[in-house]
C-alpha cells in the first residue's frame, strides 16, 4: 500500500507484482466509499425476469454473438506505427520528408453575398416584366455588381498599435472578406484600405 501524487491529487494505491511487472492499482479513500442506497433514492430492488423475458434475452445474445478474432480490429489512427517507422528511417540514415503543407484556402463565396445575388436574380425578371430565364438573370448580375454601402469618410484612426485580435474584431465589423486567413499585417492593410 502506498500513496501516489498525480495532477496535484494524492491517490491511495496498491502496488502488486504480476507476471514479472510491477502494477499500480488506484484505490478509494474511506470517505470516498458510499452506499448507493444511502445516496440514490428509489434504487430498484432485485427482480427476477419472467421465463419469456429470459428466453428473449438469450435469443438476442445468440443472434448478436460472434467469434472473437483480434486480427479484425486495428488501430485506424496508427500513430505509434508511423512514429516507429520515422525512427527506423532516421536510424538508417534516410532523409525524412516533412508532411505536405496544408492546402491554401479557396476563394469561398460568402453566404450573405450568395443569398443577395440569389434574391436579385429572383427579383430581376419580375420587376422588368420579362420572363424568368437563366441567361437573362445571369447577364443582369454580371452587368451590375452588388451595390456597396456608402460609408462616410471619417478621420482614419491609427491601427498600428492594435493586436491581431483587436484588428480582427475591427475587420469583422467592417465585413472584410477573407479575414479569418489573414495575418496581422494583412488585416492592417485591409482595414487601412477600407
Amino acid at each position: 500500500m502506498a500513496t501516489f501524487v498525480m495532477r496535484q491529487h494524492e491517490y491511495l494505491v496498491a502496488v502488486k507484482a504480476e507476471d514479472g511487472l510491477l502494477t499500480l492499482h488506484t484505490l478509494h479513500w474511506p470517505d470516498e466509499i458510499r452506499k448507493p442506497k444511502d445516496e440514490i433514492d428509489g434504487l430498484p430492488g432485485k427482480s427476477k425476469g419472467t421465463a419469456k423475458e429470459v428466453k428473449m434475452a438469450e435469443q438476442l445474445i445468440e443472434a448478436l454473438a460472434m467469434t472473437w478474432d483480434p486480427e479484425q480490429f486495428h488501430d485506424t489512427f496508427q500513430f505509434q506505427r508511423k512514429v516507429a517507422a520515422l525512427i527506423e528511417a532516421k536510424k538508417a540514415g534516410e532523409t525524412v520528408e516533412k508532411a505536405e503543407p496544408a492546402a491554401e484556402p479557396t476563394g469561398a463565396v460568402e453566404l450573405v453575398q450568395a443569398l443577395r445575388a440569389s434574391v436579385e436574380r429572383a427579383r430581376g425578371p419580375k420587376s422588368t416584366g420579362g420572363t424568368a430565364t437563366r441567361s437573362r438573370s445571369v447577364k443582369a448580375t454580371e452587368k451590375k455588381p452588388a451595390a456597396k454601402k456608402r460609408v462616410r469618410s471619417e478621420p482614419k484612426e491609427d491601427l498600428s498599435g492594435l493586436s491581431k485580435a483587436a484588428l480582427y474584431k475591427k475587420a469583422s465589423a467592417a465585413h472584410v472578406v477573407g479575414r479569418s486567413h489573414m495575418t496581422r499585417d494583412d488585416l492592417l492593410t485591409a482595414l487601412s484600405a477600407a
